[in-house]
């Protein structure tokens, strides 16, 4: 039998890699008992087979052959507001090649007799949380909305999912996690009661009982929390069950489960960011934002809103905008990933943080008010695209490969597909649905407009508001903007690994900080100093040990003359000293640095303290770093380093990349590779300058090559490193090693100015 293909990528750049290295292992290993039928073990499955299996072809055929249509409507703007909303993402898909053919396929691939069968069992070709939301769709050009048949492929499909998934776990219990299969709850939980209509008192029942024995089977897995994005999807799940069975009991239980993940600080700490092996990574709290975004939309658990309010006010002060409107960020502290907040995972368009907006005004400036022409053509617009959808079936396959190009399958030659247990049945798409037109919040249309009326500050970026401000995000960041610049620092935990603690290892270090300057920034040049980092896949790190004079992050690195590398930049868990005085702050981080580094076996043989204060005032920054020894290694190099910004090559390809140049004699001299006594540094970007200026003169020279995130952001860096030692042979560090320097903004005409 022919079939179609329906195993496409194209849920993020992230995703792929993601689905492969977290959880394709995990897929292997599984070896769910083969079946042709439908499992029957319980009473509840019984039932449900026995109405399938009732039901003929003439049930489940939709009898529409008319397009949907450009119909005029009089809704009122918060309707018009949720249906634009609805047009702004792929998803819900009910076609197209990288959709089921949910409303093409023949009416017989939803019987019991072709869904159970010789080869095995079948699964229709319509994704159930999907198709809903069209039949649900209540518009006077959708012929499809209310349609029985639909609702009755909709209920077959989601109906033998639940089985074979509930049969697979009471085969394989141990082959269960919440953070792998928790999505199986939106899949059959989300759209049962847009077809619960269609189905007999007994048959309702039964189905519910199948849904209640999945969510009591997420809650007794419990969190692994091995990826953030991942275990919050169980709330969410959850909540889709809870919403349907209507349980007090269940339902309290389903919200101490959630609530955990939400506000307990090993989880989400309050700063605004769910942990990912006790430190941050920003795209994987991107991913997390989505099923955070969706839960708190959907189930209107304060908590959830709480999380929210704080992610969006940190991700906001961690964006910064170019002199030509570009947008970037720090990244180095990443536990996992390259990559800034201003291009975090899974926003899918705008649509993830247009929703979050509904929840927290925090969230406003990064989306606008769509116009009157908008609002008023959406419905058209969306029935286009479901017309668009359904003319499109999947491309013909043979053994993963195109028969020939752009041959698609005929509607009479569309059939089912086998049954596998995945963790993403739709295919890989970890959104599925649309969230701010599934779960749409009553009265948020006027709440923006209302916004736009009063000019509000939140429609701006923190640092576009007009006001100067040192703000503390607990003990983990401390951001600032003053006259004429602005900077984040980054003092907090970054993550770490236990090779026995049961989850994946990875093959570098996951994040790099110890308390760092990640960034500065003027009007005028934009960022001059961004710390970043190049991250990782399962199987290969970017940031290579070898390469470590050239990462871009605001350290204190070494090499001893046996060949070990050490950095402040892996101090895990820095003692941290905050005093916030109006516009001035005194910040200190402290810390032992490590005796090696994820991916190298040699550890350092002495004990080297590091201490890094930062001094914030009108005019600019002052710095003072520390590092104390026991002089049991022989050092042969030794670095503070400043990571310079460049550009970001994909975003900003004609920007000239920013111009180092060191103060030797009195004289500006072009930066280079060789060691130069120097007083100071100026950093010229886009016309203007900022200035760093030393305690003293110091050799410095620039790092060995450009460095170049080649896997999410594009962002490109040179250090400049200033030598913290005195001599050029190799000696021990006993004395305090130590350096003292101010960044200023300045302008080329007045390249002395402190």
């Amino acid at each position: 039998m022919t079939r179609p293909l329906l195993l496409l990528t194209l849920a993020g750049l992230l995703l792929t890699e993601w689905f492969a290295s977290a959880f394709g292992q995990t897929i292997a290993n599984s070896k769910p008992v083969p079946r042709s039928k439908l499992p029957r073990d319980h009473e509840y499955q019984r039932v449900l087979i026995e109405y399938l299996g009732s039901l003929r072809s003439e049930d489940f055929a939709h009898g529409v052959v008319a397009k949907l249509t450009n119909e005029p409507v009089e809704h009122d703007a918060e309707t018009l507001f949720r249906t634009t909303i609805f047009t702004r993402m792929t998803q819900p898909l009910v076609g197209t090649k990288r959709g089921p053919p949910a409303i093409n396929a023949p009416p017989e691939c939803f019987l019991l007799s072709a869904i159970e069968t010789p080869q095995g069992v079948m699964r229709p070709p319509v994704w159930p949380e999907t198709l809903i939301p069209l039949v649900q769709w209540n518009y006077p050009g959708n012929p499809f909305h209310n349609n029985r048949g639909l609702k009755l492929r909709a209920f077959a499909t989601a109906m033998a999912n639940m089985l074979m998934v509930d049969a697979d776990f009471d085969d394989d219990p141990k082959a269960g996690r919440a953070d792998l299969f928790s999505y199986q709850l939106v899949y059959f939980g989300l759209p049962y009661p847009g077809f619960r209509d269609v189905l007999p008192e007994r048959v309702r029942k039964a189905y519910e009982a199948g849904l209640r024995k999945h969510g009591e089977r997420v809650i007794q897995w419990g969190v692994r929390w091995e990826d953030p994005q991942s275990d919050l999807i169980a709330p969410l799940g959850l909540w889709c069950v809870a919403r349907v069975l209507a349980d007090p009991v269940f339902s309290a239980q389903v919200e101490t489960f959630a609530k955990r993940l939400y506000s307990d600080p090993a989880y989400f700490r309050p700063a605004g960011y769910w942990t990912f092996r006790g430190g941050l990574d920003i795209p994987f709290n991107g991913q997390a934002n989505l099923f955070a975004v969706t839960t708190g939309l959907a189930a209107n658990w304060p908590f959830v809103n709480e999380a929210l309010a704080k992610t969006y006010r940190l991700r906001g002060h961690l964006i910064l905008r170019e002199p030509d409107g570009a947008l970037t960020g720090p990244s180095h502290f990443n536990s996992r990933v390259a990559g800034p907040a201003s291009v975090d995972q899974w926003s899918w368009g705008t649509i993830r943080d247009l929703a979050a907006a509904m929840l927290t005004d925090e969230a406003a400036h990064l989306n606008t008010l769509p116009s009157d022409g908008e609002l008023k053509n959406s419905p058209a617009l969306k029935a286009a695209q479901f017309n668009s959808q359904i003319a499109e079936n999947p491309v013909k396959m043979l053994n993963g490969v195109p028969v020939t190009p752009n041959e698609h399958y005929r509607n009479e030659e569309l059939a089912n597909h086998p049954w596998e247990r995945r963790i993403w049945m739709t295919y890989n798409f970890p959104a599925s649905v649309n969230p701010g037109h599934e779960f749409y919040r009553p009265g948020a249309y006027a709440h923006f407009k209302k916004l736009v009326a009063e000019n509000s500050p939140y429609l701006k970026s923190p640092f576009e508001r007009g006001e100067n401000f040192i703000r503390a995000f607990e003990k983990d960041f401390v951001v600032c903007k003053q006259p004429g610049f602005a900077a984040i620092l980054h003092v907090g935990s970054i993550g770490g690994q236990d090779p026995n603690d049961g989850l994946r290892q990875f093959p570098g270090p996951m994040g790099l900080s110890g308390g760092q300057l990640s960034a500065f920034w003027t009007p005028h040049t934009g960022c001059v100093i961004l710390g970043q980092r190049g991250g990782m896949t399962s199987g290969k790190s970017f940031d290579a040990i070898d390469n470590w004079r050239n990462w871009p992050n605001h350290a204190v690195s070494g090499l001893t003359a046996a060949g070990v590398f050490f950095t402040s930049a892996r101090i895990q868990r820095p003692d941290v000293s905050l005093q916030i005085m109006g516009q001035t702050a005194v910040v200190t981080v402290a810390g032992i640095v490590p005796p090696n580094v994820v991916g190298q076996t040699p550890t350092i043989l002495g004990k080297y303290e590091y201490s890094r204060q930062f001094q914030i005032d009108g005019a600019g920054i002052a710095i003072e770093t520390t590092l104390r020894g026991d002089g049991k290694d022989q050092i042969v190099e030794l670095y503070e380093t400043l990571p310079v910004y460049l550009r970001d090559s994909q975003r900003q390809p004609t920007v000239v990349p920013t111009k180092i140049e060191f103060l030797v004699a009195e004289k500006w001299t072009q930066a280079t590779e060789s060691l130069v006594r120097a007083s100071a540094v100026r950093l010229t970007r886009f016309d203007h300058a900022v200035l760093i200026t030393f305690d003293r003169a110091r050799r410095v020279k620039l790092s060995p090559e450009e460095w170049s995130d080649t896997y999410i952001s594009r962002g490109m860096g040179r250090n400049v490193l200033i030598n913290l030692r005195d001599a050029d042979d190799a000696e021990p560090v006993i004395e305090p090693k130590s350096i003292r320097y101010r960044l200023t903004s300045t302008t080329p005409e007045a390249p002395n100015r402190n």
